[in-house]
């Protein structure tokens, strides 16, 4: 993407902005304005601000447009005005933005010197407020987790697997924290899917055993034990013999 010709007034994360077209040296908005933004981040809210010139006594209305959301908002002459819509736009999603004005006025046509040019209104600026990235989302669930606030810690590793749902660490500390609540069915769900991401992971296959000891599955809880124990003998939870002595007490069954 080019910067654009013209500096837009952005305040935010977002530093990649395509041409703009329809803005004018001194702010000036012509009856439409769009440029293309990408963030490094997530965006959560887009605003527009801008000033309505005494040319409109009757006020105007402006069309903000982000991707398919759009907003309308009525502003009197002679006043600031904003308008924003909240977003969930992806780190690096190209996104385009417009800005259309109901009205315009041409200073020529009104006596008002040689300015031939359609205005609207005088850009402001935009505002950029970004979301948290799936690996904030990550390490804020552990740090909740850490403090017993297992509900909130749920919902960070929730978030941060929306965001990016390759991630097999995410699954792994969501099945975790579900585990530590006793929910095991939900959890061997998200171990299942950390195992299938990352299905080398003697950590990953361990816990998903241990789950589905708890949960009473004995036969699967084996099979993934004894996968643990192939791909690392040594793991340290191992040592423990915990799982051997929960499917032991439970069925009377060693492994």
């Amino acid at each position: 993407m080019q910067l654009n010709k013209v500096k837009i007034p952005v305040k935010g994360s977002v530093k990649q902005v395509s041409e703009v077209k329809g803005l004018f040296n001194d702010m000036w908005v012509g009856k439409k304005l769009s440029f293309t933004i990408k963030s490094e981040y997530p965006i959560q809210e887009i605003e527009l601000e801008g000033y309505l010139s005494n040319q409109f006594p009757e006020g105007n209305n402006i069309i903000l447009k982000i991707g398919k959301e759009t907003k309308q908002i009525s502003s009197s002459g002679n006043q600031l005005f904003n308008c924003s819509i909240p977003l969930t736009l992806a780190a690096y999603q190209k996104t385009k933005v417009e800005v259309v004005s109901e009205k315009i006025f041409n200073p020529k046509q009104q006596g008002l010197g040689e300015d031939q040019r359609d205005l609207a209104f005088i850009l402001v600026h935009f505002y950029i407020k970004r979301g948290k990235t799936a690996a904030e989302y990550l390490q804020e669930g552990k740090i909740f987790e850490k403090k017993g606030e297992f509900a909130a810690a749920i919902s960070s590793f929730k978030k941060a697997i929306a965001l990016n749902p390759k991630f097999h660490w995410s699954y792994y500390k969501l099945a975790e924290t579900l585990a530590k609540q006793g929910k095991y069915q939900e959890a061997i769900a998200h171990y299942h899917q950390a195992v299938e991401l990352n299905p080398n992971s003697a950590l990953f296959l361990y816990n998903l055993a241990e789950a589905l000891a708890q949960k009473g599955d004995k036969e699967q809880a084996i099979i993934y034990h004894q996968k643990t124990v192939e791909i690392d003998s040594n793991l340290p939870r191992l040592s423990s013999g915990k799982i051997e002595d929960i499917l032991t007490k439970a069925y009377g069954k060693a492994v």
